[in-house]
């Protein structure tokens, strides 16, 4: 009896080989860290949102997840645990901005789809960075236009205020008052430092800060001003009095005559000198 060739015998071992590795091929023990992260995180927002929420499955949306994540890193993982499908949605559309968005979500939550919802939104927040981010989401619906008119001083400005007073400076800028002040960029400077102590300032005496001598008192030493120990009424008061002579000369000067008003005041010389001589003669022969 003839005994089975070698490598025969050696079948059953191959299969069975081959059947543990099929196995274990996609078991998670063998699959490498950002896929079980991916995985892991997958199965937290069906969790957290639900299946319905996740229409393709766990498996097709860990896959989404390892793609994002071998891209744009952590920060795509932990946007999807936070906002869900949403902000995946949001990263996935945001091209060459989805790193900006994976933060943004990351740190923000559900308020920052807000801004990455929009894109002149986030182009802002693009180019100023936290301050813009922190400005249009603390005012939302006023703090855009400012920003888009001043650029980032008047983010720096906004994310010192209180509503009230982000209103007051969204109605300034409105209704042509800070255009009015001139030098904006300086004013909004003491607006970021000195918060709703300046702008209750600037509302108040809106009309002073229009005039040229009081806005530079201001700028110069705004501290003064703010804690009482400068008045600007007397700022105004005094650049209103003391130029008030040479401005009617000014005002006059191009109107006037000055070959009459020179003959007349010779006129008024003769006169006087004339009536002195009259008086004279009129003692000597006394």
């Amino acid at each position: 009896m003839h005994s089975s060739p070698s490598y025969l015998n050696r079948w059953p071992l191959l299969l069975v080989f081959l059947a543990l590795i099929g196995e274990n091929a996609s078991h998670p023990v063998m699959a490498g860290p950002l896929t079980v992260a991916a995985r892991e995180s997958a199965e937290a927002v069906v969790r957290q949102w639900g299946e319905k929420a996740v229409a393709e499955g766990v498996e097709k949306f860990a896959i989404r997840l390892e793609s994002l994540a071998t891209k744009y890193g952590d920060d795509a993982l932990s946007a999807a645990r936070k906002v869900g499908p949403r902000g995946v949605s949001a990263i996935e559309a945001a091209g060459e901005r989805a790193p900006l968005v994976a933060q943004l979500l990351t740190r923000e939550g559900d308020r920052a789809l807000w801004l990455v919802d929009d894109a002149a939104r986030l182009q802002l927040v693009a180019k100023y960075g936290d301050d813009a981010t922190a400005a249009l989401l603390r005012h939302q619906g006023i703090a855009q236009p400012l920003i888009s008119q001043f650029d980032n001083v008047a983010a720096k400005a906004l994310t010192q205020l209180d509503p009230q007073n982000a209103r007051r400076l969204a109605m300034l800028a409105d209704d042509g008052s800070l255009a009015a002040m001139g030098r904006t960029p300086e004013l909004l400077g003491v607006v970021a430092k000195y918060g709703d102590r300046a702008m209750d300032f600037i509302w108040k005496n809106k009309a002073a800060l229009a005039t040229t001598a009081a806005l530079v008192a201001f700028l110069n030493s705004p501290e003064e001003f703010l804690d009482g120990t400068k008045k600007l009424a007397e700022v105004v008061g005094e650049s209103v009095i003391v130029p008030t002579t040479t401005a009617i000369a000014k005002e006059i000067a191009p109107h006037v005559n000055w070959t009459l008003v020179t003959l007349g005041g010779l006129a008024i010389v003769a006169v006087y000198w004339l009536g002195r001589q009259y008086l004279w003669q009129k003692l000597t022969v006394r």
